[in-house]
């Protein structure tokens, strides 16, 4: 037993690592405090509303999430039967391969529901990818359809990504590797041309979830180096930058509360917005809502020690996103749960091939290991054990 658990803490500091937590920068002043609790109270949507509303004035909203958040994937699941009413019919996500579409759409129109089916679409897509909540999306539009009259329009969930060739991947990569990995192109790239020919060119309307780094519009990553603490550049080609440049009046990003990278160092962490956020919605006894960022006071909100500020001036809240919403605080969230028959016998050395990281793939001998640390990566509180 003390084996198994030295192998799994080895694992956790050697690929999760133990991260250092920056506290909040500072309290709101009181007249600040004052200002975005009004805003607030006058502005107040549930998350579902304030997405729905959004499409009032955008073609595509961008959601972006920071992965394996229980309540995160849910919000997914529960905004597909109220999207359609509103008459957005297509869910784009990243967690799926397009080469795969015609299995999905076969599925969400099937009379009976094929859990294997969805179980293989998101193994294709990621062998370390067991969670559940990712796979019930599928179920959540197949149950909806089933609902709909004859003839009524059906909700489809578009995979915006493709399947990597991770068992190349080294941890010394040449150009000509890279090709040969990354089959299709840069994943970003892919993932705008699938939302140009399923949304853009058909005049579409839809919901695009994905990693808030894929889904940013205006705000470019820093490409950072912590050993000199120096800026070297920014990532301007992701599948957000992409859309914004092309419909930039029609395309609108949302981002999910999560913990923010520090500057400090790789592993560090804080809240997001030095706080703030946190400090206010402590205010209020409903947690769930969402607001604008852009063009309102949580716009101003600034936080020089985050990794998102490097190599800005003046780095506010507004440069990183167009709104936000807010589910409950960082003490009561829960990790995704982990498909038990997701990782078998039979598909374990698939598993082990198409983990993205060569030194993982050396690591893990068995299936309980992996499935211990697959397990454990997802838990939010080993990752972030000190967020209140």
């Amino acid at each position: 037993m003390m084996q198994k658990k030295g192998f799994l803490l080895a694992l956790i500091a050697l690929f999760l690592g133990w991260s250092q937590h920056i506290k909040p920068a500072r309290d709101p002043a009181p007249e600040e405090k004052k200002e975005l609790i009004a805003y607030l109270k006058s502005n107040w949507k549930t998350p579902e509303d304030y997405i729905l509303n959004k499409f009032a004035d955008y073609d595509i909203i961008t959601i972006g999430e920071h992965h394996q958040i229980k309540h995160d994937v849910r919000l997914i699941q529960d905004l597909i039967p109220l999207l359609h009413k509103a008459g957005v019919y297509d869910l784009g996500i990243e967690c799926g391969c397009s080469e795969y579409q015609s299995k999905v759409d076969s599925l969400l129109i099937a009379e009976t529901y094929d859990e294997n089916l969805a179980r293989w679409l998101m193994f294709k897509w990621g062998s370390y990818w067991p969670y559940q909540e990712y796979q019930d999306i599928y179920r959540k539009a197949w149950e909806f359809n089933r609902s709909l009259p004859p003839g009524a329009p059906k909700f489809r969930v578009i995979h915006l990504d493709y399947r990597v060739n991770w068992p190349l991947v080294r941890e010394n990569m040449t150009s000509e590797l890279r090709s040969r990995v990354f089959t299709k192109g840069d994943r970003d790239d892919h993932m705008f041309q699938v939302i140009v020919d399923e949304f853009i060119n058909k005049k579409k309307k839809a919901l695009i979830y994905v990693g808030q780094v894929h889904a940013s519009t205006r705000f470019c990553d820093p490409v950072y180096d912590f050993n000199k603490g120096k800026n070297l550049g920014f990532n301007e080609k992701r599948m957000g930058h992409l859309v914004f440049r092309l419909i930039p009046e029609r395309v609108f990003n949302i981002c999910l509360h999560f913990p923010w990278p520090s500057k400090r160092s790789a592993k560090g962490y804080g809240y997001p917005a030095a706080g703030v956020i946190d400090e206010i919605m402590r205010e209020f006894k409903d947690k769930r809502v969402g607001f604008d960022i852009k063009n309102s006071p949580f716009g101003s909100l600034r936080d020089d020690r985050t990794l998102y500020s490097a190599g800005r001036n003046d780095f506010k809240l507004s440069d990183f996103c167009d709104g936000y919403v807010f589910l409950k605080h960082f003490k009561d969230y829960e990790g995704c749960t982990l498909d038990p028959e997701f990782i078998t016998a039979e598909n374990f050395k698939e598993t082990i091939d198409y983990l993205p990281n060569p030194r993982l793939r050396r690591m893990i001998k068995n299936r309980p290991q992996l499935i211990n640390y697959l397990k454990t990566k997802a838990e939010f509180k080993n990752k972030y054990p000190d967020l209140e």
